[in-house]
């Protein structure tokens, strides 16, 4: 009896174990040489669950092959624990001079123009959250200006004037409309850069900013979405409740995300490349638009500490508002850098969560 279900139970498990290779695949491999293994990522969550499950089913069952998902489970450790958090770990750290918060947020254009909302108050209830929390450098995504019109470059800054230091690059402009991405900062930026993304309107800002008697180099990416309009996220949030979901739309969308999986692996490289190059520490964060299994984030996080892991709760949700929900925002530092107060707004004015973190500049893992 027990030789039966050992075997049965086996077969089962290996519909889980061989994915969960595949997850572990798809942080190596990049989706510009082999596309398919980066959707396996998106199912990390549940395979590694799967796998401490099955732990105790062998262990119940007295099979040996429970040694297999313990192996699995310390190899894929790493992945685990920039997936999940317990809340309640994380120290804070000291508020002193060598001390800073940092922030960032995909603020979805300010919704100026009342496309996604309809509501009129989105803009100010961003800025008054900006200026409730304070912090010492901002990374927006997403960043919009209306001029002329009320949501000027210089209203902006009326509304934070404790960030009077801007770094900002546009992918967008017409008459009185710009887009992009932007740095403000409560210290002096001595120079900035940028590059945009070949064949996109994604684009790195990154700005060598001094602190004291030191100076770091903060980036601030966004990266390639699927760019489902407002329309479609409405549409899979009906349709995911029914039995029955038309074909071709699923093959429109796994088509946009493979376009979107092998856009972001060069950006991530090219991102990559600039941080292995800038002569001074640096702070990562940005909409990478991808998860933490990804090629994407192993590739730009490679060497450097994902500050969720000093504060995250659970699975640390930034855009939550499709029946999958996601951590796709980051800010990630270097490890002579300590991060602690690592918190994600609870705030709905865009369909990402603002992310912060306290970051002490010097100092051991």
């Amino acid at each position: 009896m027990f030789k039966a279900l050992r075997k049965v139970f086996f077969y089962i498990y290996l519909l889980t174990a061989i994915p969960l290779i595949a997850c572990f695949l798809s942080q190596l491999v990049s989706p510009a040489s082999f596309w398919p293994l980066a959707f396996f990522g998106l199912l990390f969550p549940v395979l590694i669950v799967t796998q401490f499950v099955f732990v105790l089913v062998f262990l119940l069952l007295r099979s040996k092959s429970v040694i297999i998902p313990v192996i699995l489970i310390i190899l894929g450790w790493s992945s685990i624990i920039h997936t999940f958090q317990i809340p309640g770990r994380s120290a804070p750290v000291d508020q002193g001079t060598n001390s800073i918060r940092v922030m960032t947020y995909n603020v979805r254009l300010f919704d100026i123009a009342h496309y996604w909302s309809k509501l009129k108050d989105q803009s100010d209830g961003i800025l008054s959250y900006v200026n409730d929390l304070k912090p010492d450098i901002l990374c927006f995504q997403e960043f919009a200006l209306q001029d002329p019109g009320k949501f000027s470059i210089e209203f902006i800054k009326s509304k934070i004037p404790f960030l009077p230091y801007t770094a900002i690059e546009y992918n967008f402009a017409s008459q009185n409309r710009k887009h992009g991405v932007a740095i403000f900062s409560r210290f002096p930026i001595l120079s900035s850069g940028h590059e945009h993304f070949e064949d996109t309107k994604n684009m790195m800002l990154y700005a060598d900013i001094q602190i004291g008697s030191d100076t770091i180099r903060v980036y601030n990416n966004h990266l390639e979405s699927i760019h489902f309009d407002r329309d479609e996220f409405q549409w899979i949030d009906t349709t995911t409740n029914k039995t029955r979901i038309p074909r071709d739309k699923i093959t429109e969308i796994a088509n946009r995300m493979r376009v979107a999986y092998v856009k972001r692996s060069t950006q991530a490289d090219q991102v990559r490349n600039n941080i292995d190059h800038s002569p001074y520490k640096v702070i990562v964060c940005g909409d990478f638009n991808d998860t933490p299994v990804s090629y994407t984030t192993h590739k730009i996080g490679r060497n450097l500490f994902d500050s969720f892991r000093s504060g995250g709760r659970w699975l640390g949700i930034t855009f939550p508002n499709v029946k999958a929900p996601l951590r796709i925002d980051y800010i990630l530092h270097s490890k002579e850098m300590v991060s602690s107060n690592y918190q994600i707004g609870k705030i709905k004015f865009s369909d990402h969560r603002p992310v912060s973190c306290r970051i002490r500049l010097g100092g051991e893992e």
